[in-house]
């Protein structure tokens, strides 16, 4: 009698470009590629002339050529177009690069209050890695391991510095990370809202709430800032690029509570000073500034008093 042959399971496989760049360049390639919809970022190797490879998986099987027409522009509007000489792409299968790259990611401090942590790695944190943080538990997703966390570092950091709010709403939240700290930090009473046109960005964060149980205490949306029919925020999250931040401020402009303000990041700091004359244009006051290496955070609130306002420490 004849035996049928076992039947073998496909292997996912993803799509993946890989380029090369200067070591300086890592934090803004890493980003440029999240941009355009990548997963995840990976650095493979530094070659003999001292460059890293970056390796930009997205999930899908083949790159449009749309999407890699879209990769190219912005690696030439954001000065990395010698990359270009380098491109290439192809598809690898998951355990290719998945679980080398879950080995080496590790927990990470963030604002003044909070230790991220992969859940895979929460039995392992001691009480010395701790200390008096609040643990944050994030399914590893495209901020992980890239360095990107450096913007949702000024959010927090800004975020902590207020007084109660009690109106949140993370505009753009992606992996829900800014929504579920506020979610932290905040009263039972208080309301938090996360929103995103990226419904894989809202399954993703949906599985962090729960992953925190803060489930019941943010609600996400799936969509732009034209399904919000709040007016009443203290703090708008706006954790973007410059060009979304500046199309967004006549809708931050209605969101807005009075004596509310917003925390902006993702800005490049050698665009701050487009933003800032936007903001002056359309009379938002500046009330706190930093810059982190290529990147800056803001802290914005509409022309009120002063005294209304959070008053921060300078940078």
């Amino acid at each position: 009698m004849d035996h049928a042959e076992p039947v073998q399971q496909l292997k996912r496989r993803w799509a993946t470009v890989e380029f090369q760049t200067t070591p300086d360049n890592e934090d803004m390639a890493s980003w440029l590629m999240v941009q355009c919809g990548a997963t995840g970022c990976e650095i493979l190797e530094i070659d003999p002339d001292g460059d890293i490879v970056v390796r930009a998986t997205f999930d899908e099987l083949e790159l449009s050529e749309e999407l890699l027409q879209n990769i190219q522009t912005s690696l030439e509007e954001y000065g990395l177009g010698q990359s270009l000489k380098s491109l290439r792409h192809k598809s690898v299968e998951e355990e290719d690069w998945l679980v080398k790259w879950k080995e080496g990611l590790q927990p990470f401090e963030v604002g003044n209050q909070f230790l991220v942590c992969p859940p895979w790695l929460l039995d392992k944190l001691t009480p010395e890695e701790i200390g008096v943080r609040k643990i944050l538990i994030l399914e590893p997703g495209m901020a992980f391991g890239t360095g990107l966390h450096a913007t949702t570092q000024y959010c927090l950091t800004a975020f902590e510095m207020q007084p109660h709010p009690q109106r949140v709403i993370d505009v753009g939240t992606g992996s829900g990370i800014l929504a579920i700290a506020s979610a932290m930090l905040t009263g039972p009473k208080s309301v938090t809202i996360g929103i995103d046109i990226d419904p894989v960005a809202i399954e993703v964060a949906a599985k962090n709430l729960e992953l925190n149980k803060v489930e019941k205490r943010v609600e996400l949306i799936c969509g732009g800032t034209d399904a919000v029919t709040r007016k009443d925020f203290d703090v708008i999250f706006s954790n973007l690029t410059c060009e979304d931040i500046m199309s967004l401020l006549p809708e931050y402009e209605r969101l807005l509570a009075p004596g509310g303000f917003v925390i902006c990041a993702g800005i490049l700091k050698e665009k701050l000073p487009m933003l800032t004359k936007e903001l002056t244009k359309r009379k938002w006051v500046v009330r706190d500034e930093k810059i982190q290496g290529m990147w800056a955070g803001i802290t914005i609130a509409r022309g009120v008093p002063a005294r209304n306002l959070l008053s921060f420490a300078p940078s």
